[in-house]
């Protein structure tokens, strides 16, 4: 059991965060396979695994490096409560080469440490920018088209949460995240966390609660000096599953076809290169260009030479088909 120790600042400072971040790694680790537990990052994860670009092998490779998590580097550190994926990347990507060789050193040395983390100590910062790089790839090929969906749900706890806190006190909030969190009257939140034992002083900084729509039946708990401390833990169980979404009830793949309802989408995101295109939806650049081309003669989206390149944008028709035509939204 792992003791929190909550002084008076602490308890003023203990704050909600929601971190994309967070659910690119939840969902992605171990690959997605849960011992056909029915998770929800095991249905996220079978429903995007065709969409992963080669970009991400990286990022995933040093994600599913160790079951027993990452370095702690990989989770960011940041002050805004409401953080995009780009400011927790720019995160990742200050990490100082010192921190980067403590972090991997937590997993061995030698022979002993995968291989995944020894290369990424190596390479350092190119390293890094490799790594960051393949995160916004997945995110923006895999969880860009859910993550509205999962921020509302998300969302939605923190605002049961947070009224218990000011109906009852934080202490009957933070009692209620999960079954291996206890609040105690002295301000003491005892975490069960396996076999770990010990306790810490919050210090002042308070302590960040992030909720994740992934993780399902356990906790985890990143507590060191120097940095603020955070609790990973699930959400109530929603009302809708943004992980379990219904391909049939979408009209424009109805008329368009799946993979050409996406492209169309892909463009309405912002003009783009026929590789940028590719590496939205996490395709071949031929594959690509013979969708836009297919669109193209539909009169769906145009296409203007930039010197050596070609640009795809939506056109008018393109536009109003998509307002007629949204995203579906998951059943509730």
């Amino acid at each position: 059991m792992i003791a929190l120790k909550f002084g008076v600042a602490d308890l003023a400072r203990t704050r909600f965060v929601i971190s994309p971040l967070d659910h690119l790694l939840a969902g992605s680790a171990r690959l997605g396979v849960h011992q056909g537990n029915g998770s929800r990052s095991e249905r996220w994860w079978r429903d995007v695994r065709r969409h992963v670009p080669q970009r991400a092998v990286r990022f995933l490779e040093v994600v599913n490096a160790t079951p027993i998590g990452v370095p702690d580097f990989m989770v960011a550190d940041l002050d805004a409560v409401r953080r995009q994926l780009t400011d927790e990347l720019d995160a990742l990507l200050s990490v100082p080469q010192q921190a980067v060789e403590e972090g991997v050193a937590v997993f061995g040395s030698g022979p002993e440490l995968p291989a995944a983390l020894a290369r990424l100590r190596e390479d350092g910062s190119r390293g890094l920018r490799e790594v960051s790089d393949g995160a916004w790839a997945l995110f923006r090929s895999c969880l860009a088209p859910d993550w509205p969906d999962i921020r509302r749900a998300l969302e939605a706890d923190i605002a049961v949460r947070a009224r218990t806190a000011a109906r009852s006190g934080i202490g009957d909030m933070l009692d209620s995240l999960h079954p291996n969190a206890v609040w105690r009257d002295e301000g003491v939140l005892e975490c069960t966390l396996g076999d770990l034992e010990g306790s810490f002083e919050l210090g002042g900084r308070g302590l960040e609660l992030r909720p994740n729509y992934f993780v399902q039946r356990s906790i985890s708990l990143l507590a060191e000096p120097g940095r603020q401390s955070l609790l990973l833990h699930p959400i109530a169980a929603p009302t809708a599953d943004p992980a379990a979404r219904t391909p049939a009830a979408d009209g424009l793949a109805a008329v368009l076809g799946p993979a050409r309802a996406r492209v169309l989408r892909a463009v309405a995101d912002g003009a783009c290169s026929t590789t940028e295109l590719a590496q939205r939806l996490g395709v071949t650049p031929p594959s690509a260009s013979a969708h836009a081309g297919a669109l193209r003669t539909a009169g769906l989206i145009a296409t203007r030479r930039e010197g050596k390149q070609v640009r795809h944008s939506l056109t008018d028709v393109g536009h109003d088909l998509l307002l007629d035509n949204p995203a579906p939204l998951p059943p509730a």
